[in-house]
This record gives structure tokens, C-alpha cells and sequence, in this order.
């Protein structure tokens, strides 16, 4: 199972989906885009399990109208992939962004350009 920023590809289908969209949706409308853009066969349980993953993840949101849940990304991509790659860091280089550093460029040294555009960051 492939993963993209700690996502699987079906999880990232449906975060890109919540994130182009400027106000929250329906669990109707979610369905319908995972079935007709997506072109998969989802029944409720399926989509409903997906949504609670990403709910427990702390990505999606759910607000309850009484009739009918409706859905929002709880945070931007962008956020979310600094946060991925912020545990990224600290789970398997402990933390320590010099030995990321080494891992990212293969234990050799930075061509000028990565290493003038990295001085500016720091």
C-alpha cells in the first residue's frame, strides 16, 4: 500500500477533494465524488470508515446538523505535510535535522545553489 505524506492513495483522493473545496460537504456529496470522479463502487460503510479514519487521524472534521453529517479538512495540505514531515524527522532521524540532512543528500556534499537556498532558511 503506497502512502503519500502518511496518506494512503485513497485517503489522499479524498483530502484532495476536501481541500479544494471552500465550505464543508455532505456525506452524499462525498460519496457521489468517490463514485462518479474517482469511479470507484462505495457503499455508506465504506466511505464512512475512510472519513472516520481520517477523523481519528485529526484531518477531517464533522459537524453533526441533526439530519445528515457534513465534512472540512481540519487543516490545510500544506500544514498537514509540515506536520508529517516535522514526525518524519523526529521518528527516524531523532529528531535531528543535521543526520536528515545527511540521509536527504546521500551523505555528499550540497551543490552551492541547495546550500546558499538553505543558509537563507536558517
Amino acid at each position: 500500500m503506497k502512502k503519500e505524506y502518511g496518506l494512503t492513495s485513497t485517503e489522499m483522493e479524498i483530502m484532495e477533494f476536501l481541500w479544494s473545496q471552500e465550505k464543508d460537504v455532505s456525506f452524499k456529496e462525498i460519496l457521489t465524488y468517490a463514485n462518479e470522479k474517482l469511479h470507484r463502487d462505495w457503499k455508506r460503510q465504506t466511505l464512512s470508515t475512510y472519513l472516520k479514519n481520517l477523523q481519528m487521524a485529526g484531518l477531517v472534521k464533522a459537524i453533526d446538523s441533526k439530519k445528515n453529517y457534513s465534512y472540512y479538512a481540519a487543516c490545510t495540505k500544506e500544514e498537514h505535510i509540515h506536520r508529517w514531515t516535522k514526525d518524519l524527522v523526529k521518528k527516524s532521524y531523532g529528531n535531528s535535522i543535521e543526520k536528515f540532512m545527511v540521509a536527504f543528500s546521500g551523505g555528499k556534499k550540497l551543490d552551492k545553489e541547495v546550500a546558499d537556498q538553505l543558509r537563507k532558511l536558517l
